[in-house]
């Protein structure tokens, strides 16, 4: 059934918007509602027969909504219905986004915050529309069936799931760095001992620089540098082969 349906932007500044702020709800001849989507807040009017929103978004939205009928309790539970469809579209691809982004975290894909940061940005503001709405529908227990209600409540529950783990993606971040730490700081153990043949050498200038020939002439030298300079060639060859030069 379609209902009388209208768009009045210009009135919005005359709704008593501060005590909508704070109750999203006020009952007098005709229910007035705020509801927030994408974190930013929408109203609208119900009374017998019509409904009256104030922002073109949520117009956009109801706009092809087919009512069960035209009363209040109709129309309240149609809003509804709607919105609760809308965040779960938005859950649904918030989910998938962050099943994506955890793969490419442990996968070492992720090198800055900024993807983890813009994707819980999006989830708490999912969350927030989610918690308002759940606010709003409580408030309009008399309006709203049980089932819409439950939705609602499923709609909250699943928000409030999305946003735990999306905490845990910072967790999972810096561990996967500290494990790439971890593999450099192996890495640089390793290389540094090709270099022990060099620093074996540099010791003999360091005894005494004006007996360094005879010293590397004397056969001592030779059975103390040659399994330094093997040491130092196999770990050379053994790093290269995998690739940690």
């Amino acid at each position: 059934m379609k209902c009388k349906l209208t768009l009045n932007s210009a009135d919005r500044e005359k709704l008593p918007l501060e005590e909508l702020n704070i109750y999203r709800v006020i009952f007098s001849d005709h229910i007035l509602i705020r509801v927030d989507l994408e974190g930013k807040p929408h109203y609208l009017s119900v009374s017998d027969g019509q409904l009256t929103v104030y922002d073109q978004e949520l117009y956009d939205l109801l706009k092809d909504t087919d009512w069960d009928s035209c009363e209040p309790s109709s129309l309240v539970n149609g809003i509804i219905d709607e919105i609760v469809f809308y965040l779960g579209v938005k859950r649904t691809k918030l989910f998938e986004s962050f099943d994506q982004l955890f793969d490419r975290i442990t996968e070492g894909k992720v090198k800055d915050l900024k993807e983890i940061e813009s994707l819980r940005k999006s989830i708490q503001t999912v969350y927030s529309d989610s918690s308002s709405l759940y606010y709003v529908a409580k408030k309009l227990y008399k309006f709203v069936t049980k089932d819409t209600l439950d939705d609602v409540a499923f709609a909250y529950e699943r928000a409030e799931i999305l946003i735990t783990r999306s905490g845990d993606l910072y967790n999972i971040y810096l561990t996967a760095v500290q494990n790439e730490l971890n593999v450099i700081i192996k890495k640089l153990t390793s290389i540094s001992f090709i270099f022990l043949p060099i620093t074996a050498i540099a010791s003999l200038y360091a005894v005494s620089y004006s007996s360094l020939p005879s010293s590397l002439d004397s056969l001592d030298t030779l059975y103390f540098l040659t399994p330094l300079l093997i040491l130092g060639v196999v770990l050379l060859v053994y790093l290269k082969k995998i690739n940690w030069l």
